[in-house]
């Protein structure tokens, strides 16, 4: 259990005997105070939490105290919404001491946020732009909400106004414990009661998606975040340098190798020699699909977010694939790390020497070692091999796991050395998705074909040194 606040600015007015307050209670995108130690912000994504598709009751307190116990959203004194900016509440209060204090100090400003309490159940790490590392909560599950007097969010509001109820519900707090009610005692729907419009697959809305052909989607995050699904995806594409392009072209500019002279005085500057060039890349389409009931869609809230991460793991595997091995769609060929790399005549072992000798020669042509890449057996066997001294002194080691069929990105046989921040790739800005409910298949059995699709093309080296390609057996 983890519980997140949130301010903004209140108001607060009086119109009738009815009390309610109203307010944000979670604001999407809207970035934390600096949390734990290390410390770390925090953001929710707006498909972390769906109420509408929630059938699980959810409760209003007053600073997170179960004896100020505002509302219940199955007795309807509790109500819940989505819209653009987050999920808002709106709670009539009950004509207690907790109630009628709460409606006062919000008139007067005196509380000024809102808060909830919840459980992740996924999320994902990247860095914010000062560095600072930056969780997103992309599932999550949320028990309890409402006023708090100490925030730590800067972006909820709550306004507290009266008004005419045109019925009156209450229900009687029954538990002196609501949490233990809520965890052992849960009041469940049939289902979740929602519609296929509700479902988002990589930010798009499925019956917005178009049949058959691919759109760009609206998810928010990087495409390499994406790709990574929380480490389930692609190991390697936050690690290499992606240039970002639009459309079917992409270019990846090559930084010059420079040496810096100490000019006399009042001598004119020379024209630089040294020029910073680009190299057109075609891209690939890498794409994934699967298939899922529609009746599952409706009924299993979180068969939306099995989706998103079994279509963004599939790309993600499939373009390590292809930054290691290249590709070849029959138009285009991309060739990967393996063909621009430096390839050492074949070794009788891999082993510490072997991999120093490796460092130190892309250290030489400027780099910065980053990843010893490998098979997981591989990568194991040196783990096993290396005296725990000096195995500290390597930089990290990298597994690729075979892809689902069982294809192997990397043999056995061969590690990679390198400096992946070395690696530049063109990539398209933003990922693309398509459905069908038109194929026999799909209509036969009510079901919905969704497809994933990334564009990347060759691997560009700034240095072919900075890769260095070891193996046990001749090339």
């Amino acid at each position: 259990m983890e519980s997140r606040a949130l301010v903004r600015a209140l108001s607060a007015r009086s119109a009738g005997s009815a009390r309610t307050i109203r307010g944000y209670g979670i604001v999407f995108h809207a970035l934390s105070a600096r949390m734990g130690s290390p410390a770390f912000v925090e953001q929710i994504s707006p498909t972390a939490w769906n109420p509408a598709a929630d059938p699980y009751d959810v409760i209003a307190t007053f600073g997170h105290d179960e004896k100020q116990f505002l509302g219940r959203r199955s007795a309807n004194t509790l109500r819940l919404g989505t819209d653009a900016t987050g999920i808002w509440y709106e709670v009539d209060l009950p004509n207690t001491t907790a109630g009628n204090d709460l409606f006062e100090l919000v008139k007067r400003g005196d509380v000024t946020g809102s808060s909830f309490t919840f459980r992740v159940d996924d999320d994902e790490w990247h860095k914010a732009a000062d560095g600072t590392p930056l969780r997103t909560v992309t599932r999550m599950r949320v028990f309890e909400l409402g006023p708090v007097l100490n925030p730590a969010y800067p972006d909820t509001t709550v306004a507290a106004r009266s008004m005419r109820a045109a019925s009156s519900v209450s229900t009687p707090l029954q538990k002196e414990n609501i949490m233990t009610e809520l965890s052992l005692n849960p009041i469940l729907a049939d289902h979740a009661k929602r519609s296929l419009v509700d479902v988002r697959l990589l930010g798009n809305s499925l019956t917005e998606m178009r049949e058959a052909d691919f759109v760009p989607s609206e998810d928010a995050r990087p495409v390499p975040v994406v790709l990574n699904a929380s480490g389930r995806g692609s190991r390697l594409i936050e690690r290499v340098t992606t240039y970002p392009f639009s459309r079917q072209f992409g270019y990846v500019p090559i930084t010059p190798k420079v040496t810096a002279e100490i000019q006399p005085r009042n001598a004119a500057q020379a024209a630089l020699a040294a020029r910073v060039s680009t190299i057109g890349t075609a891209a690939l389409k890498v794409s994934a699909l699967v298939s899922i009931d529609n009746d599952e869609l409706v009924d299993v809230p979180s068969s939306e977010g099995a989706l998103n991460t079994a279509l963004a793991a599939a790309v993600g595997q499939r373009v390590d694939d292809v930054l290691i091995n290249g590709g070849d769609d029959g138009d285009t060929v991309a060739p990967g790390i393996l063909d621009k790399g430096t390839r050492t005549a074949a070794l009788a072992k891999i082993g510490y020497d072997e991999l120093a000798d490796a460092v130190a020669r892309i250290e030489t042509s400027g780099g910065i070692t980053d990843a010893v890449i490998g098979d997981p057996i591989a990568i194991a066997a040196l783990r096993k091999a290396l005296p725990g001294d000096k195995l500290s002194t390597l930089p990290e080691f990298v597994s690729l796991p075979p892809l689902a069929d069982g294809t192997p990105i990397l043999a056995v046989d061969t590690v990679i050395v390198a400096d992946l921040a070395s690696c530049g790739v063109g990539m398209r800005s933003r990922l693309e998705v398509a459905k069908t409910t038109e194929a026999p298949e799909a209509h036969e059995s009510d079901s919905a074909f969704i497809a994933g699709r990334a564009r990347i093309g060759s691997i560009v080296l700034a240095d072919a040194a900075r890769v260095q390609v070891l193996t046990t057996q001749a090339a």
